[in-house]
């Protein structure tokens, strides 16, 4: 004769489910943290180099020259450093690589062109 209620067997099987399924839980929230730390420095990084970009675009094609600096992003510093090359007499290309002791240096590369002068009036 069986009486109301759940067998041992049924009772493991539930606690075994609800285990994994917390387990998952735990792994996406943990998943989920690690690539929001990565993506602020990501970030960071990102805002460093886009610094490093409007300066030299500032600038312009007559300043833009090679040199290193340390910026301050988000209470990190971060090392910046241009390297400015001249194939041509009106073009500039430039190397700007931004990077972080604790993390992998990011590159991006512009180039910059001197204006033309604007044809004389007739």
């Amino acid at each position: 004769m069986r009486t109301a209620g759940f067998s041992l067997v049924e009772v493991l099987l539930a606690i075994v489910v609800t285990s994994v399924g917390i387990l998952g839980a735990a792994g996406v929230v943990l998943g989920i943290g690690s690539q929001a730390v990565r993506a602020g420095r990501d970030t960071e990084h990102t805002l460093a180099g886009r610094n490093a970009v409007e300066s030299l675009v500032r600038a312009g094609h007559a300043a833009a020259t090679s040199h290193t600096s340390t910026v301050d992003i988000g209470g990190r510093r971060f090392d910046v450093s241009h390297d400015v090359s001249e194939p041509l007499p009106r073009l500039k290309h430039a190397l700007v690589t931004v990077s972080l002791p604790a993390a992998p240096a990011a590159k991006l590369e512009i180039i910059l062109s001197r204006p033309r002068p604007l044809p004389a009036a007739p």
